[in-house]
């Protein structure tokens, strides 16, 4: 096989709609007439003033629907068109507000996922180029309450929490649609089920100190596995499709997270600067990637069950921050974001990963909430696994190159057309979907697996105010929220 042949790319393109995050309810409910549909904040409004009237009582309702349409233009598994579609509801409540609990909060998360997955079905890689690609499920997503002390420089949070909420956030990658840009392929390519990323998500707790202005510091203990045992396809969303398919007997996994940032408070002189380092560790079993338990390749027919190792661990680097303002504005400008995480070798198959990018908000003269955004993202497959396809070969049990890596470009633009309506287009290009190893028989006559997937169209669109990301942009990525339509 020659060297171009075992090169692999994939181009995806997608074009949505959103609706995007809405103004507070209480700024509704002081407005002294009716906005009309197209200037209002939200798309349904004040529901004749129950939004606010529940606003005054501490409890926050939001809804965000998604609807797209995408489709891999060229390469990949096959040339196909999908359409797929979210709807998320979020209810907070302000305890405090609501009942007299001093510093007591509640949110629940629903999801309603509909559609077909564009990456799993017809362009095989391991990085979904769609962060709201899930199998089709109506479940719980997010189930918590929270505690506040010390003028809320202390908080414990306890339930059913998806951890890529709670760590290794970033609000400038959010602005990308592609899954890497959220919760890293690393940790769902190497967690038992795939970690605490969408659509699932862990029961735990989550301890957070505000040290000082500048530093915080936080703690998490979570359940392992989000969806133990086995089904026909290994798939892990349907062994726990409603989401709350609980089971707390499982091996632990710990995660901490120390951020440090500059700037932060609006209207500071300084550029936003934020810095993360964290990590995990995880108290199971993980699986070797190339040996079995007496020493015998896994690329071998005479190989047995695959050794499995005491634990497994992840650390973590993230830099978020802005680059350049433009003069007289607080948040107009560049910014940039950088990730990176690094695993054992031996028993992750993606050992190594990190992303970068950039973003421009107000890209243009009187389009100041458009964005404008960029991204890389890499992963590099383990050299175990390498090795265990070279014995393949050896052996004759296989006939597929070695894993190597996978990468992912992407170029998006947010065009605000109200202000709960956004446009998005949106181009990706992949190249070595799969890691780079495709095993004999999935091939296509015309090898087109080898070549990628090409361009997507779509129209997306989001149906209340915000993103799958809730709470990061609050917040895109990892923590962002949504608003009612």
């Amino acid at each position: 096989m020659s060297k171009n042949e075992r090169r692999i790319t994939a181009l995806a393109v997608a074009v949505g709609l959103c609706l995007a995050p809405a103004a507070s309810w209480a700024d509704e409910a002081k407005a002294e007439a009716p906005k009309g549909l197209w200037e209002r904040e939200t798309l349904t409004g004040d529901w004749g003033g129950l939004r606010s009237g529940l606003e005054d009582r501490g409890v926050k309702v939001n809804a965000a629907y998604t609807a797209e349409a995408l489709g891999n233009a060229a390469g990949g598994i096959k040339r196909r068109a999908v359409g797929n579609a979210l709807l998320q509801v979020d209810v907070d409540a302000d305890l405090e507000q609501a009942v007299g609990w001093k510093g007591g909060a509640f949110h629940v998360t629903g999801l309603h996922i509909q559609g077909r997955q564009l990456s799993a079905n017809f362009i095989g890689n391991l990085i979904p180029v769609r962060d709201i690609e899930a199998a089709p499920s109506t479940r719980l997503f997010s189930l918590w309450l929270q505690q506040s002390v010390l003028d809320d420089k202390v908080s414990l949070r306890f339930g059913q929490l998806p951890m890529q909420e709670e760590f290794f956030n970033s609000a400038v990658a959010a602005n990308l649609i592609n899954s890497a840009f959220g919760w890293p392929p690393s940790f769902a390519a190497n967690l038992p089920s795939g970690g605490g990323g969408y659509p699932l998500s862990n029961l735990g707790a989550r301890l957070k100190v505000q040290a000082t202005d500048r530093l915080a510091v936080q703690a998490g203990l979570f359940t392992g596995n989000v969806a133990p045992g086995t089904n026909a396809g290994g798939d892990a969303q349907k062994r726990n499709r409603s989401g709350t398919d609980y089971n707390a007997d499982e091996p632990p996994m710990w995660m901490g997270e120390m951020q440090y940032g500059l700037n932060q408070g609006k209207g500071a002189a300084g550029l936003p600067q934020m810095v993360k380092l964290g990590g995990w560790y995880y108290n199971g079993r993980a699986t070797d990637q190339r040996w079995d338990i007496s020493g015998v390749s896994l690329g071998s027919n005479a190989a047995g069950s695959a050794k499995t190792h005491r634990g497994n661990w992840a650390l973590y680097g993230i830099y978020d921050g802005m680059l350049l303002r433009e003069a007289g504005t607080d948040d107009l400008g560049l910014s940039g974001f950088f990730r990176v995480t690094a695993l054992p070798e031996d028993r992750n198959q993606m050992p190594f990963y990190f992303d970068a990018g950039l973003s421009y908000k107000g890209p243009f003269e009187g389009r100041d909430d458009d964005v404008v955004a960029l991204g890389f993202a890499f992963g590099r497959m383990s050299p175990a696994l390498a090795a265990r396809d070279a014995d393949a070969r050896r052996f004759g049990t296989a006939t597929a190159p070695d894993h190597d890596y996978e990468a992912a470009v992407e170029l998006s633009y947010r065009y605000q057309v109200t202000p709960w309506l956004t446009v998005v287009p949106d181009v990706q290009y992949v190249v070595h979907p799969g890691g780079g190893h495709h095993p004999a028989g999935e091939l296509r006559q015309d090898h087109s697996r080898r070549h990628g997937a090409g361009p997507a169209d779509g129209v997306q669109a989001v149906g209340s105010c915000g993103f799958r990301r809730r709470r990061l942009y609050l917040a895109g990525g990892t923590g962002r929220g949504v608003t009612t339509p």
